[in-house]
């Protein structure tokens, strides 16, 4: 999850998870203001308007756990809240008050990309992993190879396609780590206008996941 603890003293509405039922779209979205996360799928089937409501992170993490074991779940929301049909069980969804962040005005605002790096998100995992005890995990792209580099460690070479200026970007690796474990499909999709600017971390082969990552400065 997105919703880090550590920002959810200071905000609560960070401990919340965004819930957007819009057409034949159901959105998740969570931040924990260093990382923006949205994943989007597609329903079978919907009825009624669009709508809005957010629940707790450790309701969902239980609710995912449960959608997992099911080929198919329903939603359903209105005036008394939110309820999931799984198999034969209709659990109520705690909902939580709150305003949440305008993700859509954070995402669209972002400046074209002019840094383009494709790679496989299982060596990436791997490499930014080996390097979480540091304060921060470097990245370097170049032709077609992208290094990782970080205190402590051999730097790692993974064969990456890099399109735009070669690119040095710093993170804090815990943060890296949760938007590539987020993330689906074998190859991940790095995008930014510059070393200063958020990174958007996406699935290479569908649009169904987004993530939004800052960088941080070297020590």
């Amino acid at each position: 999850m997105a919703a880090g603890a550590e920002a959810q003293a200071e905000f609560p509405v960070l401990a919340r998870v965004l819930l957007e039922l819009d057409g034949p779209e159901v959105r998740l979205v969570a931040t924990d203001r260093f990382r923006l996360a949205v994943r989007t799928l597609r329903a079978e089937a919907a009825e009624g308007g669009p709508r809005q409501v957010l629940v707790d992170v450790g309701a969902m993490r239980g609710l995912a756990a449960r959608a997992l074991r099911e080929a198919e779940v329903t939603i359903e929301v209105d005036r008394h809240g939110v309820r999931v049909r799984a198999g034969d069980e209709r659990l109520p969804v705690p909902v939580e008050g709150g305003t949440f962040p305008d993700y859509r005005t954070v995402l669209d605002g972002l400046p074209p990309a002019a840094h383009r790096i494709i790679t496989g998100r299982d060596g990436l995992r791997a490499a930014v992993t080996g390097r979480c005890g540091g304060p921060a995990v470097a990245l370097r792209s170049g032709g077609e190879r992208l290094v990782v580099s970080g205190p402590g460690a051999v730097d790692s070479t993974l064969r990456a396609i890099c399109t735009g200026p070669p690119l040095d970007l710093a993170f804090d690796p815990a943060v890296l780590l949760g938007a590539l474990d987020a993330a689906v499909g074998p190859d991940v999709l790095l995008e930014c206008s510059a070393p200063t600017e958020p990174v958007v971390v996406r699935s290479a082969d569908q649009g169904s996941f987004t993530s939004l990552v800052m960088p941080v400065r070297r020590a």
